[in-house]
């Protein structure tokens, strides 16, 4: 679906509707953010544009239902999205999680972000939200202090690395640790290990939540039905698990996500060896783009990812903000005060 067919009578913040706004979002997406994303943005961008592409019929076929709730605004200017604030529930009670927010280049610097923002936060508020997590790029001042303005504060960092697809995996051979297949039981320890040194806000604004830490055949066939081939590998010690790998391949989208887990304390000497072991068996696939997210203190782990050719991609702030609390808002230089109530 194009711009052109965007109702003339919209202009301005608009709800979002998918029929009408799903195409320009995701056109809008790609020109704002641009390099800047990973394959997993990257395919949902084709997906939404693939989807808009065949209209209702694309919706019946990829089972999206028109009237399902899809909250969140667009900004419209002479009949072009070039605005968009997405929102939705997040995986703990009573939060809600900003998506995106998106401006095209040639718009910004007009207060259409601050805007979206503002109305995803009147409109959270108004459906019982208790608090609104968002990730920003550490290295954007501008986004920042807008989200600083409107209440929120940072609650943790991550750090997401690429490697390119079609280079080789230096020094290929046997893993250096002798870790096993993590077993069903273990599922439950492996979120607890995802977890450590992580606050339990940081935890929640990551949405770091049980169901993606399944281990067993079980797990791995329900990976395979949804196209993707998905293994843990544990090492275990006397008090039970001290570090966790997991390789990810994703089909037929030909990329690779590696997830490093490790005790806190065992970072210095396990951190290595771990990451190791994990290109070790990365060297026996396909050579594909390969990601990886490091949060908290996992970023530590950076240096062993980047000797082994992998460059950093983002490094994100973790940001929330209480609703039901006075908030800070500007208009055109003066300060007015407003209030987010449950």
């Amino acid at each position: 679906m194009t711009t052109a067919v965007l109702r003339r009578a919209e202009q301005g913040l608009v709800p979002f509707h998918p029929l009408r706004h799903l195409g320009p979002v995701a056109d809008l997406m790609t020109e704002a953010f641009g390099g800047e994303l990973g394959p997993w943005a990257r395919q949902t961008l084709r997906r939404m544009q693939r989807i808009a592409r065949w209209g209702a019929l694309g919706f019946l076929i990829w089972g999206m239902d028109l009237d399902q709730e899809s909250p969140g605004f667009v900004w419209v200017e002479d009949g072009r999205v070039v605005g968009n604030v997405s929102f939705r529930r997040s995986a703990a009670a009573g939060g809600w999680m900003i998506g995106n927010v998106a401006v095209h280049p040639g718009w910004r610097g007009r207060s259409i972000g601050r805007a979206l923002v503002e109305a995803a936060l009147e409109e959270i508020a108004a459906r019982g939200g208790v608090w609104v997590g968002l990730e920003v790029r550490a290295d954007n001042a501008a986004a920042r202090r807008l989200y600083e303005h409107l209440g929120f504060e940072p609650v943790g960092e991550s750090l997401e690395l690429d490697r390119p697809g079609g280079l080789l995996w230096p020094g290929a051979g046997p893993p250096p640790l002798p870790v096993q297949r993590a077993r069903a039981a273990e599922s439950h320890a492996l979120y607890l290990l995802a977890r450590d040194s992580l606050t339990r806000t940081h935890q929640e604004v990551l949405e770091i939540r049980p169901s993606a830490y399944r281990a067993g055949w079980e797990a791995r066939l329900s990976a395979w039905l949804e196209g993707r081939s998905e293994n843990w590998w544990v090492l275990r010690d006397e008090g039970g698990l001290t570090g966790a790998l997991r390789l990810t391949s994703y089909y037929p989208e030909r990329w690779h996500e590696v997830e490093v887990l490790v005790r806190p304390p065992r970072m210095d000497d396990l951190g290595g060896p771990l990451v190791a072991t994990a290109l070790a068996f990365l060297a026996r696939r396909p050579a594909w783009e390969t990601v990886t997210t490091l949060p908290g203190a996992r970023m530590r782990l950076e240096t062993f990812f980047t000797d082994a050719g992998f460059r950093p991609l983002r490094r994100l702030l973790q940001m929330r903000r209480m609703l039901g609390t006075p908030v800070q808002i500007y208009h055109e230089g003066t300060k007015t005060r407003r209030e987010m109530n449950n």
